[in-house]
């Protein structure tokens, strides 16, 4: 069972769930697209590569295999930029080749790659000589990882015919190989016939990581094809099948039950109890519409309309050749819809919510008093949201003893993976603490996160003046360590209308808002010696806070390794990382990972230009920018937490076109 492991800090403020926000589609133009034929775009599993065949020109020549890489990776939601295509030269030559299959292994690297291609005899390259039967074949090659080269491809003749055999898909276990061919035994035309293969050798027992592919059948023997059936196949053509990441979806082009003879995309799932597919369905809304094209309208319409109730610029277009991202967030597909650059072109759209996959998911861990030198676990109140209401209520159990195994716990029940999840963690008399669990997007089957949740006990203010109430909001900064008062402190306020901060003047080391707030607000506390730190609270929080005293925590310099002053740059508007921020980035990454305890805040910020919202998102964009790369580079997950700053943090004067530039950055925090 995959598993999620954190370990929660102190205070923790995070973002409030929101749904999965939609994203236009995209028609891709220049460079990926041309006036010549793209088709079958197959798109790797993080979304960093894009394969595709092109008869374009600058190839071996006929139809080639193309690559191409996202210069936007690793941003899931960021408009793809793909870079100039570069021709798969290793495989081409000057015949055809096309209709494929990547098989990738754990680490999302190449493994194999089944392709379609004729029988080549090349003088002037031997290596590209390749055999087979008449008409298209099933080829297959392997890379080495070693030296980065593939092998010389050779004809799948377990598979092959005298007949049109094309288009093969390797489900993502390398176990199963679905293709099209016109060989007798199907039920006429072009239809999807299955071949299976057994490991060589015993896989490992470790494991498996299921957010990546998991190679269980590696160079076996493919055995005899057998047809889907009529479950599947028609009288007429289905062609261009692709598996989807968990291996129990496929999807697939058909021309049945269409007055023209147009290609449009069906899904299949797989029984589980039987191992069969079910009779497919075609994509439904918003795949299939009766909207005519506009200037707006890209991926969508993405097939015909079945009931032709409306004459549609669709209806005379062909919808073939699918993949979608292990993420669930994208499909790829090919289509010679109006509007494009000319025959087939690649297109990008969003994968609808009810055909992303649901499990259940294990949430489980420990609440831990943290108000001890030992810690034992605490009675307290989870309350789980699912996006805007609370859905689940469940309580943790005061428990003692040796806590150190992560396989203990007090707390466990059972989520929906696809949803963003908010969980509140309350305890009397102590600081409540909250956690956001991601689940959008294709999670897989039997995971689970596994949480110790430490909360921290509040402490009584002691109070000279017992007869005195406090009028409007109070705090007072202390040291985190001893919980003593700093002398000397500055508070600075910020909301959506005081960008540039306004101080808050200290009255015996307290420092106090008379005013009530309007909006949400951050405050930016500092002093000598002392790591700068902003707590941000939402409007909804102002009223609690009215007439009592809040405690602001400041950490010792003395704390913090130097690395923690690692700052990264952007221009404006800007979100990708340069060279030299990677080269910063690589000393912080190897430091948290030789420092097993360390624990850090990846802080995203930005100028006072703009409206909030936009810049929210911007500094989230940015902290996730660095977040990935610094997991690339092996960092945990657990060691890290994202938060993104508005106004509240300027290091330099927003006045200035030198001093907002160096407002927008992300930098670092130490969290407990």
């Amino acid at each position: 069972m995959k598993r999620y492991f954190s370990i929660l800090p102190l205070f923790g403020l995070a973002l409030w769930a929101q749904p999965l926000p939609k994203v236009k589609d995209v028609r891709f133009s220049q460079p990926l697209n041309t006036q010549n034929v793209e088709y079958n775009p197959i798109v790797s599993p993080s979304g960093k590569y894009l394969v595709f065949q092109s008869n374009r020109p600058g190839g071996e020549g006929g139809m080639d295999i193309w690559i191409s890489e996202n210069k936007s990776f690793p941003d899931r939601m960021k408009y793809p930029e793909w870079d100039a295509p570069k021709n798969f030269r290793e495989l081409n030559t000057p015949n055809f080749e096309g209709m494929f299959s990547i098989l990738f292994d754990e680490d999302e690297k190449p493994y194999e790659l089944y392709f379609t291609s004729v029988r080549n005899k090349d003088v002037n390259d031997p290596k590209k000589n390749r055999e087979g039967y008449d008409g298209l074949n099933i080829y297959y090659t392997k890379i080495n990882h070693r030296t980065g080269l593939w092998s010389a491809p050779t004809a799948l003749n377990e598979v092959n015919s005298n007949f049109e055999d094309k288009m093969p898909a390797l489900s993502p276990d390398g176990c199963s190989m679905i293709f099209s061919s016109n060989r007798p035994g199907g039920q006429g035309g072009y239809d999807l016939w299955i071949s299976k293969r057994n490991p060589l050798t015993t896989p490992e027992t470790k494991q498996p990581n299921l957010d990546k592919p998991s190679l269980f059948c590696k160079d076996g023997i493919w055995q005899k094809p057998i047809a889907l059936g009529d479950v599947i196949n028609s009288k007429e053509d289905e062609i261009g099948p692709s598996y989807h990441w968990d291996g129990n979806r496929i999807y697939f082009s058909s021309n049945r039950e269409d007055k023209n003879k147009k290609f449009s995309f069906y899904f299949s799932e797989t029984n589980l109890d039987t191992g069969l597919f079910q009779k497919p369905a075609i994509l439904g809304s918003p795949f299939n519409t009766k909207q005519g094209l506009s200037v707006d309208s890209t991926g969508f319409p993405f097939d015909t309309p079945a009931d032709y109730s409306t004459y549609s610029l669709w209806e005379e277009s062909d919808n073939e050749g699918i993949s979608v991202t292990h993420d669930d967030l994208w499909f790829y597909f090919a289509s010679n819809r109006p509007g494009g650059e000319g025959q087939f072109d690649i297109y990008r759209t969003q994968v609808p919510e009810d055909l992303r996959r649901s499990y259940e998911f294990l949430f489980r861990g420990l609440v831990l008093d943290g108000s001890e030198a030992i810690m034992i676990g605490l009675d307290a109140t989870l309350k789980i949201y699912d996006e805007t209401k609370p859905i689940q209520i469940i309580t943790s159990k005061r428990i003692g003893g040796d806590l150190s195994n992560e396989d203990l716990e007090n707390f466990r029940t059972i989520i929906k993976t696809g949803k963003l999840y908010r969980v509140e963690i309350s305890s009397p008399g102590f600081h409540p603490q909250e956690l956001l669990i991601d689940l959008r997007g294709n999670v897989g089957k039997n995971k689970e996160q596994y949480s110790r949740i430490v909360l921290q006990p509040i402490r009584p203010v002691k109070d000279d003046r017992p007869n005195k109430t406090i009028q409007g909001i109070r705090f007072v900064v202390k040291d985190r360590k001893t919980d003593l008062v700093i002398p000397n402190a500055e508070c600075t306020y910020f909301d959506d209308l005081t960008r540039k901060g306004k101080q808050i003047i200290s009255k015996d080391n307290t420092f106090t808002l008379d005013k009530e707030p309007t909006y949400a607000f951050e405050i930016l506390v500092k002093a000598k010696g002392y790591k700068e730190e902003t707590y941000l609270y939402p409007d909804t929080a102002i009223k609690d806070m009215v007439g009592k005293e809040t405690v602001l925590y400041l950490r010792n310099l003395s704390d913090f390794d130097d690395l923690y002053n690692t700052v990264i740059y952007f221009p404006t508007n800007e979100r990708l990382l340069r060279a030299e921020d990677k080269k910063r980035l690589d000393l912080f990454a190897d430091y948290l990972i030789h420092h097993k305890n360390e624990k850090v805040e990846v802080g995203g910020h930005t100028d006072n230009v703009g409206k909030r919202d936009y810049n929210i998102t911007l500094s989230e964009d940015r902290a996730n920018s660095v977040y990935q790369y610094l997991r690339d580079k092996g960092v945990a997950k657990e060691k890290m937490k994202i938060q993104a700053y508005y106004y509240s943090q300027p290091i330099s004067d927003n006045e200035t076109e030198d001093g907002r530039a160096r407002n927008r950055r992300v930098n670092f925090k130490k969290i407990d």
